[in-house]
């Protein structure tokens, strides 16, 4: 083979590489526009064994009528988006509010008592989270198993580095 076909070759290598990397983030956005596809990466250990840091989940957008107890849902806390699991549903002065817990921690969430109330659950009194500050579900099979790519995100987070343990 002579260096000329050496190069022909690395070049059409090199456009087929360019090609699907363009496919894939173009399917991303399409995803995320179409369906609200999020990935979202794990940062704590409020979830595990179920949600390790650096893990990469997929979330996406469902309405909050849908969302059972036991499903994982990522929420807004003051600013912070949450990965924990519902573990109850309530109604409050008109409003849909879930209690929520990490599957590590041995008290629900704090919540926003200012829209939920105080609900008490397994003992414990804790306001509830808002249907409006749930951003997303996490994808799942099996029932509630959360689809994931182990890991891959401690990458980024070595990069912006990591928060809280707290939740």
């Amino acid at each position: 083979m002579n260096k000329y076909n050496k190069d022909q070759k690395t070049k059409y290598a090199n456009a087929i590489f360019i090609a699907a990397i363009i496919l894939i983030i173009g399917a991303a956005i399409v995803a995320h526009l179409a369906y609200g596809i999020t990935p979202v990466i794990v940062d704590g250990i409020s979830m595990k064994p179920t949600l390790h840091t650096g893990d990469v989940a997929i979330m996406y957008k469902e309405p909050y009528s849908n969302i059972k107890i036991g499903n994982i849902i990522v929420y807004n806390y003051y600013g912070t988006l949450i990965i924990h699991r519902v573990i109850g549903i309530y109604e409050h002065n008109g409003t849909e509010c879930f209690i929520i817990k990490g599957d590590n921690n041995l008290i629900p969430d704090p919540g926003y008592p200012q829209y939920c109330g105080y609900y008490t659950v397994d003992g414990f009194t804790t306001g509830g989270v808002p249907y409006f500050e749930i951003k997303g579900v996490i994808w799942t099979y099996n029932g509630n198993e959360p689809i994931v790519i182990p890991y891959i995100g401690s990458f980024a987070l070595a990069i912006r580095g990591t928060g809280s343990d707290t939740f």
